[in-house]
């Protein structure tokens, strides 16, 4: 079927939109041309997966490489692939989103207008907030590109959905990010559909969002049902990966659209609290987050990103332009294949990317080219907040001190709220959760405590025995029931700075899963963590009940199997980090591995590959410096 015979190809060329689609020379520094860089790729690479067989009874799906299936929400896509079409010339993109169109009409949409997650097995269908900002952006972009009655099907659709999310939308439908995300989705349909009464709605949403900020650190709160859940230590359900890759986009640019400055102004003060977080490659350390079984280092397995609201907020402030820039790049550097990849170490792990973070960050990359190209502001003298040197900082909302010390940076937690019915699901017990230095990059990043399929259709299983858990611990296994120091809720942090050093001192007990820590009587444990600029040192130490119970002191190292690894001796490693530097690892106890069956241990969470280093004993001392 031939498409857009009626599109004048040499006006768009005359208009300056059609461009070649390479790396573009500027891209380095510039988060306009990394972005259509990134674009492109992006949606070669969904194209090259769709089924393209009409007869094909999944013909214009797109199927995930990894997950084996088509994922719900694939719908999504229509608005990057329409936008390129409109940008490149190229319209085989637009015929492509109108046949993922098809797909998604007839497998996932419903007679209530709304859609659900997947095709089986996750009828959720507060995901139609996402699905109906798509559609609105590929309907505003799409004169000229799609066909009037492809172009008139799709606005009717984006109405059902509109008059779905009117009937059933409110604060306590689903977690904080699917109200808060109304705000844009209604703001844009109102506009697209030329429909007031959305307005009104987009409103609602967007000024009610202004009650779930935290008191003290101002992150947005409600990732949770209920959504004002309060812990013992007076923690809020807080995950940053949501925060900064759905709410937080969402009410800038309701706000930027409506011109609701009071809304504009409450998310800016949100994002600078967030942007404690990231690190300086542009990293989110959603190590402690409520909702971080989803943690990709970047930033959310099925979350949008970041990029588009901070390129809103960059003319406020350039700091949000280097943010911006700095979390783009880090995602080109994790783009393999043409697809986005969930962590730093998925390819040397031989591990197939999910299609869905490709989708979700292809839409917002397409948002920020709709921005159109500005000046890249001069960024000398701009330091994101874990740039500098403070010693350490306490974020009493999620019980979590950061550290910044030298050109070491940390993060140790003892956030005390699991998600939902979710058992040892992220660190705490005051856990070492984030050790990253300027030359090296991540030393440490946790994992789960027990990696949990919460969401099967939106994680990747277990795969292989190299699987293990990436947090340094004190562990003991009693009858096959794991005991931990970074599961207990109930841990006592307490931290100190004496001259350009910091240390933070935790105790706790070794509990299970459902923070029972019994075993003929409690297992108290204590660690000690100090930051010098010379370095760092982990000390661990636990009491058990009888002499048949044999702790191990677990502390995995972040190393790609490319790095080259010298025992020097039992009670020292040295693992070469590029060209530039390496990491000492020495403890006064012999360290072994943790048997994985491969050169390194791996965990979705964060997506990264580590030596499972670990020593028999009840206590212990490692010292860790980069040299």
């Amino acid at each position: 079927m031939k498409r857009r015979e009626f599109i004048n190809i040499s006006a768009l060329s005359a208009a300056g939109l059609i461009f070649g689609c390479g790396r573009a020379a500027e891209a380095e520094d510039d988060l306009y041309a990394l972005s259509k860089s990134l674009l492109k790729r992006w949606c070669a690479g969904m194209r090259s997966l769709q089924i393209k067989d009409p007869k094909d009874e999944n013909f214009g799906g797109i199927r995930c490489p990894a997950c084996g299936f088509i994922h719900g929400r694939i719908g999504d896509a229509i608005f990057p692939f329409v936008y390129l079409a409109k940008i490149s010339g190229d319209f085989g993109y637009a015929d492509a989103a109108c046949a993922l169109f098809d797909w998604q009409e007839k497998f996932v949409s419903q007679e209530d207008g709304s859609w659900i997650n997947d095709v089986v097995g996750h009828s959720w269908k507060g995901i139609t907030v996402f699905g109906a900002t798509a559609l609105a952006e590929a309907v505003k972009c799409g004169d000229g590109v799609l066909d009037p009655a492809d172009l008139q099907r799709m606005k009717a659709r984006l109405r059902k959905a509109a008059d779905f999310m009117r009937a059933n939308f409110k604060f306590g439908y689903g977690n904080i990010n699917y109200p808060v995300s109304a705000s844009y989705a209604f703001a844009l349909a109102a506009r697209v559909l030329e429909d007031e009464s959305l307005e009104e709605r987009a409103r609602y949403f967007g000024r009610g969002a202004l009650k779930y900020f935290t008191p003290e650190n101002k992150f947005i709160f409600g990732e949770s049902n209920p959504m004002d859940i309060k812990t013992p230590k007076g923690a809020y359900a807080v995950d940053l990966g949501y925060n900064v890759e759905e709410s937080l986009p969402a009410l800038v640019k309701y706000a930027r659209l409506t011109g609701d400055d009071e809304v504009l102004e409450a998310a800016e003060r949100s994002m600078l609290a967030h942007l404690e977080f990231m690190l300086a490659d542009g990293a989110w350390d959603n190590s402690w987050g409520i909702r971080n079984f989803k943690w990709t280092y970047w930033g959310s397995r099925t979350s949008d990103g970041c990029a588009d609201a901070l390129a809103v907020l960059a003319d406020r402030n350039p700091l949000f332009y280097k943010a911006a820039l700095l979390n783009t790049q880090l995602l080109e550097r994790c783009t393999a294949g043409n697809l986005l990849c969930g962590g730093l170490h998925y390819r040397a792990h031989g591990v197939p990317a999910c299609v869905h973070h490709t989708f979700a960050h292809a839409k917002v990359a397409a948002e920020v080219l709709t921005l159109g190209r500005t000046a890249v502001p001069d960024l000398r003298g701009v330091v994101l907040p874990r740039e500098r040197e403070y010693g350490v900082k306490f974020f009493k909302d999620i019980q979590t001190a950061l550290v910044s010390v030298g050109d070491y940076r940390a993060t140790v937690t003892g956030y005390d709220l699991d998600y939902y019915n979710l058992k040892n699901g992220h660190a705490s017990g005051g856990a070492l959760s984030m050790l990253w230095h300027k030359e090296a990059g991540p030393i440490i990043a946790a994992s789960l405590n027990d990696y949990t399929l919460v969401e099967p259709e939106n994680m990747q299983a277990e795969s292989g025995n190299s699987f293990a858990g990436l947090t340094p611990r004190i562990e003991v296994d009693i009858e096959g029931v794991k005991y931990r120091n970074i599961s207990d809720f109930g841990a006592k942090m307490k931290t100190s700075k004496s001259g350009d050093s910091v240390l933070i001192e935790t105790s706790s007990n070794l509990v299970d899963a459902n923070q029972d820590g019994n075993w003929r009587g409690k297992m108290p444990s204590k660690t000690s963590y100090e930051f010098t600029p010379g370095g760092v040192s982990l000390k661990f130490a636990c009491k058990v009940a009888s002499k048949s119970v044999r702790p191990r002191i677990i502390f995995p190292i972040i190393s790609a199997e490319d790095e080259r690894v010298d025992w020097v001796s039992e009670n020292l490693v040295r693992i070469k980090k590029g060209a530039n530097c390496s990491v000492e690892v020495a403890c006064d106890k012999p360290m072994r591995l943790l048997p994985t069956g491969a050169s390194r241990a791996f965990n979705y969470v964060p997506g990264f590959q580590a030596l499972p280093i670990f020593v028999s004993a009840s206590e212990s001392e490692v010292k860790i410096k980069v040299v």
